[in-house]
């Protein structure tokens, strides 16, 4: 009876470690999003609606919506105990300066091979180059101040040859005149000046000296050091969601504004025009040759040197290519997407 007891025992602590099926068991899995629920995170929500959180040995999902009045997603990972979350170089930068070079925070993956930000103007008056700002008036919300004025600074453009009126996100002045020119996301604000019918012009900043790879994956060195595995198991269903998103973003659009972003009251042609911008931002060669949401040395480079220019420093060692690298060697097939 005492050696019955006692490999029940042993049985029953394997179970909780493992999963009664022999599978790993992390318990819920809760990602801060670094903004509302749009189709920006749609790779996430096939993920969770497919079922691929849950094999990786996840019991329940929630990715927490975030938003202009949300802690910041990086803030939050440092001050609880997610495993992840969604952020950006910019604000992790923001983050780190505030709670000192000492901050354990890692990326370890960039939805994004390029940002979205973008200086967008109307066609009939367009800023078409850097040049085509000086004697403009441009709406700008206090959050993407840092990146803009760096984006003046990194075009040798002086500030006061540009008048700077001040918004909160809506770029819609574009349209009645009060400004000539707005800078946000061409995923986003410029997509939604496009839809009431304007011809819209694009001026990426990843293309004029501020080329940052952008939705980071962040997690805690301690995250790293004690639950690798856990996070590798995330990236890996994380990765197959967004091949699922890619391959078929009408579904994605779909289970965005009739149930994830639900709440939003999201425009499913605005959703369906983010989907066909992002998708573009997503991928490259690189991607192709070496798999979604991972980033090149020179993406690494290139980052670093944009946050710098924006005001902020990030460390050397803040990019942990690591666990995506070692998901792709022990799982060669995602790689094609």
């Amino acid at each position: 009876m005492l050696l019955l007891t006692s490999c029940s025992g042993d049985d029953a602590a394997a179970d909780s470690e493992d999963g009664a099926s022999g599978e790993a068991s992390y318990g819920a899995l809760e990602i801060p999003l670094s903004w509302v629920k749009t189709w920006e995170f749609a790779g996430m929500y096939f993920a969770e609606d497919s079922g691929y959180y849950e094999e990786a040995g996840f019991e329940s999902v929630n990715l927490i919506s975030g938003g202009p009045s949300a802690t910041p997603a990086a803030t939050q990972l440092v001050t609880g105990d997610n495993l992840a979350a969604m952020s950006n170089p910019i604000d992790t930068a923001s983050l780190i300066e505030a709670e000192g070079e000492d901050a354990p925070v890692k990326i370890i993956g960039s939805v994004f091979q390029q940002n979205a930000f973008s200086i967008f103007s109307l066609a009939d008056n367009p800023a078409e180059e850097p040049a085509d700002l000086e004697g403009m008036t441009v709406g700008v919300a206090p959050g993407n101040e840092p990146a803009f004025y760096a984006f003046l600074e990194v075009n040798d453009i002086d500030e006061e040859d540009v008048e700077v009126v001040s918004i909160q996100g809506d770029a819609g002045g574009l349209l009645t005149g009060e400004f000539d020119a707005s800078i946000g996301f061409a995923t986003n604000q410029a997509t939604a000046i496009e839809l009431e019918g304007a011809e819209v012009v694009n001026m990426m900043l990843a293309d004029h000296g501020l080329p940052f790879a952008a939705g980071s994956i962040v997690t805690t060195e301690e995250n790293i050091e004690e639950n690798r595995d856990e996070l590798k198991a995330f990236l890996e269903a994380t990765i197959r969601g967004w091949q699922d998103a890619l391959n078929d973003p009408e579904a994605g659009v779909e289970m965005t504004v009739e149930d994830h972003g639900a709440d939003q009251g999201l425009d499913p042609e605005h959703q369906q025009l983010t989907a066909e911008r992002q998708m573009e931002l997503m991928t490259n060669e690189w991607t192709d040759e070496n798999g979604l949401l991972t980033m090149s040395d020179e993406a690494v480079d290139d980052t670093l040197e944009a946050v710098e220019a924006v005001g902020y420093e990030l460390p050397d060692d803040i990019f942990d290519m690591t666990l995506i690298n070692e998901v792709y060697e022990e799982n060669p097939d995602l790689i094609e997407y």
